[in-house]
């Protein structure tokens, strides 16, 4: 997409299939809305070179699947846009049909006022298992918030690191079957952070918050 105001939309059916959407490169781009859905096993999904502002970026892998990976690079000067990643989906824009997981997930932002969130699932009800998740968010900015919800019956993997001013970070993990691990770095002032992790087995936790003096708001849920 080599434009403003436009509209991407990509449904991708099947397993094992590989999708590259690039919108910028060199050149800013503004207000367009980028749609990506894969259901199916085995997808890779690319979301590159993100350059622009008021961009509007959904992308979903799932429908009862597993082992789907997608990352999303938005570089600098990307200004308020809204990027949401699902894998299997919830909260709560649902789907789910008996996830399996095994799902991975990574983005990096460059720019200010971006509001990012990434929900994963693993229900499997009926295959009596699931399988665990990673998901990593990486952003340099200032005023930025990040939602960051892992469901379902196995283990979670959580890192989330910001380098910038004025940060929400809002970290869920749930699940009876595996461990939940998050790593959460904050380089910055003004810092909220609310971790909680729910469910049977071990939950553990790393949160390092650095700033020169200002406030923080804290808390966390085992």
């Amino acid at each position: 997409n080599h434009g403003n105001y436009g509209q991407l939309k990509a449904d991708i059916m099947g397993d094992d299939n590989y999708a590259w959407l690039e919108v910028g490169g060199s050149k800013l781009h503004t207000n367009n809305e980028i749609q990506l859905w894969q259901a199916g096993d085995g997808h890779y999904a690319y979301l590159e070179s993100f350059t622009g502002s008021n961009n509007s970026i959904d992308a979903f892998q799932g429908t009862g699947q597993d082992n789907n990976y997608i990352s999303a690079f938005m570089g600098s000067g990307s200004d308020n846009n809204d990027l949401r990643i699902w894998q299997g989906k919830h909260s709560d824009g649902t789907t789910d049909v008996d996830e399996v997981g095994d799902h991975e997930a990574y983005w990096t932002v460059t720019g200010d006022s971006n509001t990012l969130a990434s929900y994963q699932t693993d229900t499997n009800r009926s295959g009596g298992g699931g399988a665990g998740h990673h998901l990593a968010n990486v952003i340099s900015g200032d005023s930025n918030s990040v939602e960051h919800i892992q469901m379902g019956k196995a283990g979670h993997d959580g890192f989330v690191e910001i380098q910038g001013d004025d940060n929400t970070v809002d970290l869920y993990q749930r699940g009876n079957g595996g461990k939940k691990w998050a790593d959460i770095v904050l380089t910055g002032d003004g810092h909220t952070v609310d971790v909680d992790q729910r469910g049977s087995n071990s939950a553990n936790a790393t949160v390092d918050l650095t700033n020169s003096g200002g406030a923080y708001d804290f808390s966390l849920t085992q």
